[in-house]
């Protein structure tokens, strides 16, 4: 993660974490009308991808608004990524526009589209200075968050793009990025197919199992509540959401464990697992959850001896051992459990061959990126590189 990095805990502390009102129903993206107008919205502006946007149910959504006497208008982000160039377009389209309320429909690319042209459009300078952890220092304007599939970031504090002048990938992780309003509506879910149900779920049960587990969540009990809730209402319904995808009761049920995962890490921050797929997607440009089960996998084996307690209770609550099992047992079983999940659902994705020299150079990067985070990181480096050889 390219630019100055600040301590996360101190930037949380500074920031604060931004309050989010969250609408969970059938139908409930037309519902928030009377909190836009409470919040001073009325020009909005609608960014999505392509099919998206030519989805019925966001026609008359769009319709509703201008109803409810907004002014919308739509930005249809082109690129399969979050790129650059999409924040660029987007922004102008909001500043031509005068737009004061940002509305991200769609998947994890559209909502980070979503986050930055917010970021971008109250604070100075390029987009590329806000990257690394607590660089925005202005806070956004109203940003509405709508996802169409499981994924975490409605809530998360973080967003990455591809910067198309450097080619290079960039995250941002600033409290100040997290969406004001968040709108889980099963009607928004129609399209969703097994692998696009899939894949945002895991990651989301990535990141509460490593906020479940992270040094921080003594201090905070709230947040690693958020994470228990995220990893039972995922774990508990994957499989069927999976063998059903016609569903949209599950589909929203599982949503509602992708905003509860992102809700975790507020507080808790983020874990090996999130910042090697972020490394391995900087150095290859391969798609971000690649080999994430086999990397999840190894992380949790090698923190065993600091987090059996912490595994143990998710195994027992889970009912993958007997509550009688003894701790390492318990926690041991936890993770084979988690092992078989993620071989299960994993969609196929071609792993990068990664010499000695690059597993090195991420390994050091993943331990200074906990150090950003205020961890003491408890991983050698040398059993970070092992990890990712076994990838």
């Amino acid at each position: 993660m390219p630019g100055k990095k600040t301590n996360f805990i101190k930037s949380t502390d500074r920031d604060g974490v931004t309050p989010q009102t969250l609408f969970i129903d059938s139908g409930s993206a037309g519902e928030i009308s009377a909190l836009l107008r409470e919040r001073g919205s009325k020009r909005l502006l609608i960014l999505s991808n392509k099919s998206t946007l030519e989805f019925r149910t966001v026609e008359l959504l769009l319709k509703k608004y201008n109803d409810d006497g907004f002014r919308t208008f739509s930005y249809q982000r082109r690129n399969i990524v979050a790129d650059s160039r999409d924040i660029e377009g987007a922004l102008l389209t909001y500043r031509e526009y005068n737009c004061d309320t940002i509305i991200a429909i769609g998947s994890t690319e559209d909502l980070f589209v979503g986050k930055l042209t917010a970021v971008a459009a109250t604070n100075p300078g390029k987009y590329t200075s806000f990257a690394g952890v607590g660089n925005v220092k202005y806070d956004i304007k109203t940003l509405v968050a709508i996802p169409t599939d499981n994924n975490p970031y409605p809530s998360t504090p973080d967003a990455s793009f591809f910067d198309h002048e450097t080619s290079t990938w960039n995250t941002c992780i600033s409290q100040i990025m997290i969406p004001h309003i968040v709108v889980i509506d099963s009607n928004m879910m129609m399209r969703n197919t097994n692998d696009t149900m899939a894949l945002p779920a895991l990651n989301a049960l990535c990141m509460a199992i490593e906020a479940y587990l992270s040094p921080l969540a003594s201090n905070h009990p709230t947040y690693k509540a958020d994470a228990t809730v995220a990893i039972y209402k995922i774990l508990g319904r994957l499989d069927s959401l999976v063998a059903d995808n016609i569903d949209l009761y599950l589909q929203s049920k599982v949503a509602v464990g992708g905003f509860y995962a992102g809700l975790s890490t507020t507080r808790l921050g983020f874990g090996y697992t999130y910042f090697i797929l972020h490394k391995m997607q900087e150095k290859y440009d391969c798609p971000y959850g690649t080999a994430m089960g086999h990397i999840l996998v190894g992380v949790l084996r090698e923190l065993l001896e600091f987090n059996a307690e912490e595994m143990a209770e998710l195994a027992r609550m889970m009912h993958f051992c007997t509550p009688s099992l003894d701790t390492i047992n318990a926690a041991r079983s936890f993770i084979e459990s988690v092992n078989d999940i993620y071989e299960k659902n994993s969609p196929k994705i071609d792993t990068p061959m990664m010499t000695p020299e690059d597993r090195r150079v991420i390994a050091e990067s993943v331990r200074r990126s906990l150090i950003d985070m205020g961890f003491t990181p408890r991983i050698s480096a040398d059993k970070l590189e092992f990890l990712l050889r076994t990838v």
